[in-house]
Parts: C-alpha cells; sequence; structure tokens
C-alpha cells in the first residue's frame, strides 16, 4: 500500500479543468460563490428538502391489489418545520455567519455532499463527465434546458422519464438549479484504487466499484446518490 502518497485536493469554477488524471474518490458539494438570501436558501432547500414518494400495495384475495402513492414531505423536530422555513429562518437569524462558513477552508468538513464516487481517471470522471456535462445541460438551447423553462418544478425523475436521459450527477445539479461555478469538488488522489473497479464509463459498472460507492454512500450519505 502507498497511503502516504494520497493527495486531499479541492477545486471550483475553471480550475476543475486542473484535476488530475490519476484514479481516486472524489465528492461534489454545493458552495455557492456569493451567498444571497435571494436565491441561496431557495437552492438549499431544492437539495435538502425534496419529496420523497412513498408506494403501498395491499394484496388481496383473488389476485386482487390496492395500489397507493402519495408524496412526503420531510418536516424538522417537534414543531414540524418544513425544510424550506428551517433554512429561511437560518439565514435570518445568522446571516453573516452563513457568509462566513460558505467561503471557509473547513467548509467541506461540515456538510454533506451533494454526490461521490470513486474514479480510475479523476480528470476524466470528474472534468469531462460531470462538469461539462453540466455546463452543457445548462446552455439555453439544451433540451433539458428547454424543459425545465417549461415544467419549472419537474422533478429529476420525471425529467429522465420525459428526455430519455439516464441518471446522472449532471442531471440532478441542472434539475435542482446549481450553476457549474457554485460546485466544489474535493478529490483524494491515490493510486491504491483496486484496478477492478474498472472503466469510468458508467454503462458497465463491476461489482467492485458497485461495492465501494454503495460502501462511500453509506458512511458520507450524500445528497444524490447513484441509482
Amino acid at each position: 500500500m502507498n497511503s502516504d502518497a494520497a493527495r486531499y485536493l479541492e477545486f471550483q469554477g475553471s480550475r476543475i479543468a486542473h484535476v488530475p488524471e490519476q484514479p481516486g474518490l472524489y465528492a461534489w458539494y454545493y458552495r455557492p460563490t456569493a451567498v444571497q438570501r435571494e436565491t441561496t436558501p431557495a437552492t438549499l432547500a431544492r437539495f435538502l428538502g425534496g419529496q420523497a414518494r412513498i408506494s403501498t400495495e395491499i394484496q388481496q384475495r383473488y389476485g386482487v391489489r390496492v395500489v397507493g402513492e402519495v408524496v412526503g414531505e420531510t418536516l424538522l423536530g417537534a414543531d414540524r418545520q418544513a425544510v424550506g422555513d428551517a433554512i429561511v429562518q437560518a439565514f435570518e437569524e445568522a446571516e453573516p455567519f452563513l457568509n462566513w462558513f460558505f467561503r471557509s477552508a473547513q467548509f467541506a468538513h461540515f456538510c454533506r455532499p451533494v454526490y461521490i464516487g470513486i474514479a480510475k481517471n479523476l480528470y476524466e470522471r470528474v472534468y469531462n463527465q460531470h462538469y461539462l456535462s453540466l455546463a452543457e445541460y445548462w446552455e439555453d438551447t439544451s433540451r433539458v434546458s428547454r424543459f425545465l423553462a417549461a415544467s419549472e418544478l419537474a422533478t429529476v425523475q420525471e425529467a429522465m422519464d420525459r428526455l430519455d436521459l439516464p441518471h446522472s450527477f449532471a442531471l440532478e445539479a441542472r434539475v435542482r438549479g446549481v450553476s457549474p461555478k457554485d460546485l466544489m469538488v474535493s478529490v483524494l488522489v491515490t493510486e491504491d484504487m483496486p484496478s477492478a473497479i474498472g472503466p469510468d464509463s458508467g454503462t458497465s459498472d463491476t461489482s467492485t466499484r458497485r461495492a465501494l460507492e454503495r460502501l462511500l454512500q453509506l458512511l458520507s450519505d450524500p445528497i444524490c446518490g447513484r441509482r
């Protein structure tokens, strides 16, 4: 093992183009370049207050089934405060601190990542597949932008279904309204990554890649995990 050679690095904005072409772990974070009470709480609420779909199926005699589906809302504490309201209240009570917090060098140690994964080539995975795809989705002429212009409240699943797109980090971030400039990626560069993780194409995950990414998701609890 060569763990002493591992390097931890952070990149944001145009600097993401300098992610090394080496294997390692990566984690994306929402880190707005300009913290604004008018927009930042709304973006955080889209990430943290996502609606959960709850499906129920009751089996009766003679093969009869009763199927129901409802949308659940996340509420906090004994006062059942909505996530969006909790975020707005935090900004009203402590906006100067939050402005400092999002710029703090230790920011990533105190919040959940948006997305986490492993890569045989961090540059290929993080910059080419994630960052550039997200930038393309933000172009006015992209199919995703046109769909969202007509369906502002669409979910990621609805965008996937209507546009026949696979699930991806870029699609998650675009539907939730996160600009590429407001995303920071931290990487842990290491040559100890198992070769059995396979290529970074995402079309044919190996059992090793899937097992490692599932463990990382359990450990870090990312907001937008792989499906």
